[in-house]
């Protein structure tokens, strides 16, 4: 059914008359809600205003009476999104103690995805996506949420100085990052089980993943070469790097070539389309990442240390930002069929991660925690890791995983 939603008269002054504002707001949020669900589903490239309007029964003009641009509609589903954030974030903050506040921060998070997940709910957006904004609302958003991360950050209490400042940044990475996370995994287990999920998911939080006295192995892999070094190697690294940094849609091809100081027509030797950029810079990804767990597996027998190495390999790439990993977020601006296939895939090395977690039990390095769980806050933070990069103000690349791990394996909390 069709739903009118103004009159010409509306439309022309774009201003709802006062006895309509709350029909307005009410149409507007759902828009807004619709929308939500497009870009979690189908990423900023694929949520046009036209599938808007087809999911609400809408002609295209009068979602355009709201939002006359795909970007001002942008803008209102990472407000909307923020909004609910700093809701959940200033609640959770006026718990009394550290534990208290993430507790009560998580529980809130999950309420938000069971919500979701029920007939009608709406969905927090992928704040990924904001990196592919233009340079004024990205710079306002991006602005709003590190405030949100400094909130975050004072759950654990006021930095002593700034090392420790330096860790409890990267605490409130880690939990944002592995709340943000669930909606590659969360979905696969019912309502009724959300509550058990949200305590096994505190208790990793809580003590971490290893065992007291397990150390890291601090020796660093690197991945083999994907292509002959040259001009295609240059290519891939400045393409996934700018994807990382800006989003598939900032990554354009003419800041890639600029970059290297190539012409646009070099772009197409490599490429036939911009479609074909992003599936390459996955599959090179994807490629390293299984030859840095290789390199680990031939190199150890014991399962943690198997473990240990693929993921500070892993951090080493993402933090040195010279030839990274492909974010996961990315995947959504790939076509349908290969975008199936890479969280395929992606779900697959979870849960060979997940098969030598349970390994590392065995032999009493890692505690007895949800390997599936414990398996996708490691893959999180492998993913958002290069956020941190640059940010470790003079730190240099072995500190800051240091610091990553120490979360990862000890937890979030200083002991008592």
């Amino acid at each position: 059914m069709r739903v009118s939603v103004a009159t010409n008269d509306d439309v022309e002054t774009g201003i709802p008359a006062p006895d309509q504002a709350s029909r307005y707001e009410r149409q507007k949020q759902r828009i807004v809600d619709a929308a939500t669900i497009l870009l979690n589903r189908k990423g900023m490239r694929g949520m046009t205003l036209a599938e808007v309007a087809g999911e609400l029964g809408l002609t295209t003009t009068s979602v355009t009476y709201y939002f006359r641009r795909k970007d001002q509609l942008l803008a209102a589903i990472f407000d909307d999104a923020l909004a609910r954030l700093e809701v959940m974030v200033h609640s959770a903050a006026a718990e009394p103690t550290p534990r208290a506040c993430v507790e009560r921060y998580i529980a809130l998070y999950f309420d938000e995805f069971a919500q979701a997940q029920r007939e009608g709910g709406r969905p927090i957006a992928n704040l990924s996506e904001m990196r592919s904004m233009d340079e004024e609302a990205r710079g306002r958003l991006v602005a709003r949420y590190r405030a949100v991360m400094r909130e975050v950050r004072g759950f654990f209490g006021p930095p002593r100085d700034e090392a420790h400042k330096r860790l409890l940044t990267a605490r409130a990475h880690i939990l944002n990052e592995a709340l943000f996370w669930q909606y590659t995994w969360l979905g696969q287990f019912a309502i009724g089980d959300l509550p058990n999920v949200r305590r096994r998911f505190f208790h990793i939080l809580d003590g971490g993943i290893t065992t007291p006295g397990t150390p890291w192995d601090v020796r660093v892999v690197e991945p083999d070469p994907v292509t002959e070094p040259g001009e295609q190697e240059s290519f891939l690294r400045v393409a996934i790097r700018l994807i990382n940094d800006t989003g598939y849609r900032g990554a354009s091809v003419k800041r890639i070539m600029a970059e290297l100081n190539r012409t646009k027509g070099s772009f197409y030797h490599h490429l036939d389309a911009k479609d074909d950029l992003i599936v390459s810079c996955w599959r090179i990804s994807r490629r390293r990442l299984a030859d840095l767990r290789a390199k680990a597996y031939r190199e150890h027998d014991s399962p943690w240390r198997r473990i240990s190495t693929t993921v500070t390999s892993a951090l080493a790439l993402q933090l040195a930002n010279e030839f990274p990993l492909l974010r996961v977020t990315a995947y959504q601006a790939m076509p349908p069929a290969v975008r199936d296939l890479a969280f395929l895939q992606a779900e697959r090395f979870a849960l060979a991660v997940m098969g030598a977690l349970v390994e590392a039990m065995g032999e009493g390095t890692v505690r007895p925690v949800d390997p599936l769980i414990a398996a996708h806050l490691l893959l999180a933070s492998i993913n958002a890791a290069h956020d941190l990069q640059g940010a470790g103000d003079g730190q240099s690349i072995d500190e800051a995983i240091a610091t990553y791990e120490a979360v990862l394996g000890d937890g979030l909390f200083d002991p008592e």
